[in-house]
């Protein structure tokens, strides 16, 4: 799968570009890359053109000046209309479900609908916050390889902290230069609370959820699918954060399934 790039104000992002037919959107999470979608991504490119981007400072996407959610959001608008597409479908990792709720916000027209992957349309608590701002401390006084073991360990179930797992994590995970890091807590602490353009969108939303997300619980997805018009929800009962290495098979099914739906709501409006 060659990458492809283009410009964004000065600086290369990189994406990749597999499959035909109806457009899909991937968007890796915090201190990942395209790479996160490896497992899930051959089989969904047999149904759908998927269009993978390595976020700005992150993969192989060099890290801007000053890094925000919106940025992120204008970047992937970017690659967006440089490949003439629509109106995309996005699905969004964890921060990239951030992303592409900014990318509602700024281009409400411009998209047929969002996945959240272990991820939520709700602001930051307090106690999130204040857990980032120690995050962002604790990263002044430690290297990131110290940071990374204790980051890795939350994102996968319990019953799946397993060699294989873990080693396939770290190839992804480790490769993150600690600016990005910094800076992307910085961006998700700063982002726009963004829960009313979700609750007032009528485009299709899917929630995938892991029963055992300890980023992300299952009562605050299962929450936020009760409060959108045009919701649909998938668990992942032997999962994390991280479905799409703890259950690929599950994940993939409910993407491309959410994926017909949305196409199948524009073909016949």
């Amino acid at each position: 799968m060659p990458s492809q790039k283009i410009s964004f104000k000065g600086k290369p992002v990189y994406f990749y570009e597999i499959g035909s037919g109806f457009p899909v959107v991937f968007l890796h999470g915090f201190n990942e890359s395209v790479n996160i979608w490896n497992k899930t991504i051959e089989n969904i490119s047999k149904k759908f053109r998927c269009i993978l981007i390595d976020l700005p400072g992150f993969g192989n996407s060099p890290l801007p000046e000053n890094l925000s959610i919106k940025y992120i959001a204008e970047s992937v608008k970017r690659v967006v209309d440089e490949l003439y597409i629509p109106k995309p479908l996005i699905i969004g990792h964890s921060m990239g479900a951030y992303v592409a709720l900014e990318y509602l916000k700024n281009f409400p027209k411009a998209l047929s609908g969002i996945g959240f992957i272990h991820s939520t349309s709700y602001p930051d608590s307090e106690d999130k916050k204040t857990n980032r701002l120690k995050t962002l401390e604790f990263l002044e006084n430690n290297s990131v390889d110290t940071f990374f073991k204790i980051f890795i360990q939350g994102l996968v179930a319990p019953h799946n902290y397993k060699k294989e797992i873990l080693d396939e994590i770290e190839k992804i995970i480790l490769n993150t230069r600690k600016q990005s890091v910094i800076d992307g807590i910085k961006a998700m602490l700063n982002r726009n609370d963004n829960f009313e353009v979700y609750k007032n969108s009528d485009l299709p939303m899917l929630i995938l959820a892991g029963k055992y997300d300890q980023l992300i619980p299952l009562e605050k997805m299962t929450k936020q699918a009760s409060e959108t018009k045009n919701a649909m929800i998938e668990i992942l009962n032997n999962s994390g954060h991280l479905g799409m290495i703890e259950e690929p098979e599950k994940t993939e099914k409910a993407i491309i399934k959410f994926a017909e739906w949305v196409e199948f709501s524009l073909k016949n409006k």
